[in-house]
């Protein structure tokens, strides 16, 4: 399965210990599914379980069981056929059957402990979530957009900052920050997944500074690499005029040690001679070297 279902499988099993969270809990679930209004009440999921919940759910205040249809062979359609049954789910959320536009009733969402669990209804009825290993993304796929509004103007009231975009005709609320993601899935009670959130950050942090590192220092290498070729392209320039023989001792013993040892750091060779010399000492006597060829036609 995939880390979103994971996750969906996980807040299945949170079961609410006070009546108003699961109400809250319930009316994010019927809500946030494909219809709900006098004229459908239904849900779109690839998820079983999630189908099973929301027959369970919309099922408690209906008189005959709500169906599940395999609509595709990924996706089931969980539907309330009787008119009466459906007026029967909106009265219990305070709805009519008569609203023109599907709208929030915050008078469902009574308290504080309760803005997890209508999340977590509506994340099981219309979110997603990728693989922390992929990219960091969570969003919530909204099916009308002055519900989309209600749902934006929820999270914020909650300090979350939601970024929002169209696609496909639907309404998309989406986060991408990490730390607003751990904070929505522990707000929702997925504790288990923001650790396994965090461990994919750290993973991937430590990663990242590795990856740095190395081509800090292939980077460096390859500039060695560079000067190492030109001294000692300069020194065997020199040899070829017949001025190598004529420099002065430090500069022809620092020639020949290059020569020797085109391997070698600047350090290196600075500890090779004697008495020993610093790496800035060596790379200046080296500079001369080049600068001497450089004159040569």
């Amino acid at each position: 399965m995939s880390f979103s279902s994971d996750l969906k499988e996980d807040l299945l099993h949170i079961a609410p210990t006070n009546p108003c969270c699961l109400l809250a809990q319930s009316y994010g679930l019927l809500l946030f599914g494909r219809g709900f209004s006098a004229g459908e009440v239904s849900l779109s999921t690839e998820n079983e379980a999630v189908a099973q919940a929301y027959q369970y759910v919309a099922g408690r205040f209906c008189a005959s069981a709500p169906r599940i249809l395999r609509a595709t062979t990924r996706k089931y359609k969980v539907e309330v056929p009787d008119r009466q049954d459906r007026l029967r789910v909106l009265n219990a959320f305070g709805y009519d059957g008569t609203e023109r536009a599907r709208r929030m009733n915050w008078s469902n969402i009574q308290e504080d402990c309760c803005v997890g669990a209508f999340l977590r209804g509506a994340f099981l009825a219309c979110g997603t979530i990728n693989s922390p290993e992929k990219n960091y993304h969570l969003e919530f796929v909204v099916p009308h957009y002055n519900l989309c509004l209600d749902l934006k103007k929820f999270l914020e009231n909650n300090d979350f900052a939601p970024k929002q975009v169209r696609r496909n005709g639907l309404y998309v609320l989406y986060f991408k920050k990490t730390e607003e993601i751990q904070n929505l899935l522990t707000i929702m009670g997925a504790s288990k997944f923001v650790m396994e959130l965090i461990d994919v950050i750290i993973y991937k942090d430590i990663r990242n500074n590795v990856n740095r590192r190395l081509n800090f220092e292939n980077a460096n290498l390859n500039k060695t690499v560079d000067a190492a070729v030109r001294q000692i392209e300069s020194i065997e320039k020199l040899q070829k005029h017949g001025l190598l023989s004529s420099l002065p001792d430090e500069l022809r013993e620092i020639a020949q040690l290059r020569l020797l040892n085109p391997d070698y750091s600047l350090r290196q060779i600075g500890d090779a001679m004697q008495p020993p010399m610093s790496r800035s000492g060596v790379h200046h006597r080296l500079g001369k070297l080049c600068d001497m060829a450089d004159k040569l036609t």
